[in-house]
């Protein structure tokens, strides 16, 4: 459901996410008081340390509020923000600077609930790469598991597709804002109702950016219960999600290669730094049994919870 006053807050000049946040925090405190309360009192926003002329941008927003709620509602967009009990617990979790404080999303959102491991990867993967990137979320779809990653080609587009292939279901955690995102033809033909979630933290008419891409990672390892790294480079955005995944105490299992790879150097770093590997059988399909006790054996979140890295 669109939340106009959400709306109102994240799209006033000069306000966002942070306010959300104090003012979200405040209403769990305060059970008499509701959104609409807040966004129609200057006085009241100031008191949370909401500056004063962002505290009436907030209050004017409600024209362009209700513009963009029915952009949203044309494109069958819904949203969830961190006040309603939809809000994914897995993205409360993340660091407090990292926990994105809305989302819009098109799509089969009952996905979250499912046990879902995420991908990420080089845009420019090595032919093995993408054959176990491929096999990896096939065999994962194939047991009910749902598939997360970018939206970008390489290994983002190669597990989804593969996902959606053997039948599963996938989620799209996508850079740019929700009403900018547009159906790639790797992917149109396999989606249905129900196999498939585009989830955007971003203001919905939001350009892509390589730092939002960043911020994403983190969305991306929030929503995931594990994460698998195919190839990272020793920066860059797989490298990010890489470290994201280990600060935020999310499994991360690396694809440990038998002959080096210069599409992989990172991936030796992040195995000697927290990360499990990833092997693969005499015919070179992976074995993901790790991977499935991670998601049903606490003991291994609990090795991470433990984990005290210096990734800088």
């Amino acid at each position: 459901m669109i939340n106009r006053d959400v709306l109102r807050i994240i799209i006033a000049k000069g306000s966002g996410d942070g306010n959300l946040k104090k003012i979200s925090k405040y209403i769990a405190n305060e059970p008499s008081c509701i959104l609409s309360d807040v966004c129609n009192d200057i006085a009241l926003m100031c008191s949370l340390g909401i500056n004063q002329d962002i505290a009436k941008n907030i209050y004017d927003s409600r024209e362009n509020a209700l513009f963009l709620e029915e952009q949203l509602y044309q494109n069958h967009v819904e949203m969830c923000w961190i006040g309603d009990e939809c809000f994914p617990v897995g993205l409360k979790k993340l660091n407090v600077g990292n926990i994105p404080a809305v989302l819009f999303y098109q799509g089969n959102y009952a996905l979250l609930q499912n046990k879902c491991v995420g991908f990420t990867g080089s845009r420019k993967v090595s032919d093995s790469g993408i054959r176990i990137a491929d096999s990896s979320a096939r065999q994962l779809s194939t047991d009910g598991i749902s598939v997360v990653s970018g939206y970008a080609k390489g290994v983002d587009l190669t597990a989804h597709k593969a996902a959606l292939q053997a039948g599963g279901s996938t989620i799209f955690v996508i850079v740019e804002g929700i009403l900018k995102n547009r159906i790639k033809r790797e992917v149109k033909e396999l989606l249905s109702d129900d196999n498939h979630l585009f989830i955007s933290q971003f203001l919905p008419n939001l350009t892509w950016s390589a730092s939002n891409a960043m911020k994403r990672n983190n969305t991306i390892v929030g929503v995931s219960d594990a994460m698998i790294l195919i190839e990272a480079g020793m920066d860059g955005g797989t490298f990010n999600a890489g470290e994201q995944s280990i600060k935020n105490k999310k499994p991360l299992f690396v694809v440990e290669y038998g002959v080096s790879k210069p599409t992989a150097e990172g991936n030796k770093f992040f195995l000697q730094h927290g990360g499990m590997p990833l092997r693969g059988d005499k015919n070179g399909n992976p074995i993901l049994k790790r991977v499935y006790s991670s998601l049903q054996d606490n003991k291994i979140k609990e090795n991470y919870e433990q984990l005290s890295l210096n990734l800088s």
